[in-house]
């Protein structure tokens, strides 16, 4: 039967990088929600309901658990066919008798007088038999070989696996930004509203700051603030493109601080 991580491993991995996470969150009681929750999903695949910041973060660490869920299913199944593969069976000979007892018969029989053409013939027949275990035990040994290739051959595209999972998952690691460390972004999200804002000439930094300082004024939680700012950097485009002339060449970014720090942030919320 098939192995279930949910069910069938007794453990599941916490991360070094999602202290921050933990420490993001405003109060012990979200983070109490948060562990239960994680336990609640690793032992019995259950999505309990969560709001704000803990939302976000049992989003990317279920991602992180069923990952390694997955990893530890399959290595399970490995191990399962490998302890499936048995020895061969004794090789029989044309009277349907195993090695051991065409020894036997042999041996009864030398005690008998026997003419010497029929000595030289069973000599020769012995040998004959001899070479064919000793080919025997070659073919094994290279079924052997065989076999361990085929097992590091598992292991290394099982290895490559988990090195292509681990390096996207590090793209999905939220990460907390903002003076007062509230606006959660993915490593991912930030890279594209970074460079959205510098192909246009505008600072992240100052959208960042804004939010963070208005939400810890307000004492409220912000469940997607990538959506917020990315409408606020398509706006701001709009806006600089259209008040700036065509023959103005310059990069005088002046006017945009000031409407940057004075925009009422509770319309996009």
């Amino acid at each position: 039967m098939a192995k279930n991580f949910h069910t069938d491993n007794k453990a599941f991995m916490l991360y070094k990088d999602w202290e921050d996470i933990f420490q993001a969150l405003d109060s012990s009681e979200e983070i109490g929600e948060l562990v239960m929750a994680l336990f609640a999903y690793a032992k019995r695949g259950e999505t309990p309901k969560l709001s704000g910041g803990a939302k976000i973060a049992f989003l990317m660490m279920r991602a992180a658990i069923e990952r390694d869920g997955i990893a530890w299913e399959e290595t399970c199944a490995q191990r399962s066919e490998c302890g499936k593969k048995g020895g061969r069976p004794k090789k029989s000979d044309e009277s349907g008798n195993t090695d051991e007892k065409a020894e036997q018969t042999d041996t009864s029989t030398d005690n008998a007088e026997e003419p010497k053409a029929f000595s030289q013939t069973k000599r020769f027949s012995e040998k004959a038999k001899k070479a064919d275990k000793d080919i025997d035990i070659d073919k094994d040994k290279d079924t052997d070989i065989d076999t361990d290739i085929d097992k590091d051959k598992d292991k290394d595209k099982a290895i490559d696996k988990e090195k292509k999972k681990d390096a996207g998952t590090a793209e999905s690691v939220v990460r907390s930004f903002g003076t007062h460390k509230n606006v959660m972004l993915t490593s991912e999200q930030y890279n594209e509203l970074e460079s959205r804002c510098r192909s246009v000439g505008l600072s992240l930094e100052s959208y960042i700051s804004k939010l963070s300082q208005w939400l810890f004024t307000k004492g409220k939680h912000c469940t997607d603030p990538y959506r917020i700012i990315s409408g606020w950097l398509d706006n701001d485009s709009k806006r600089k493109t259209a008040a700036k002339p065509k023959e103005r060449q310059g990069c005088d970014l002046s006017w945009y601080d000031d409407f940057a720090m004075n925009v009422d942030l509770s319309k996009f919320l």
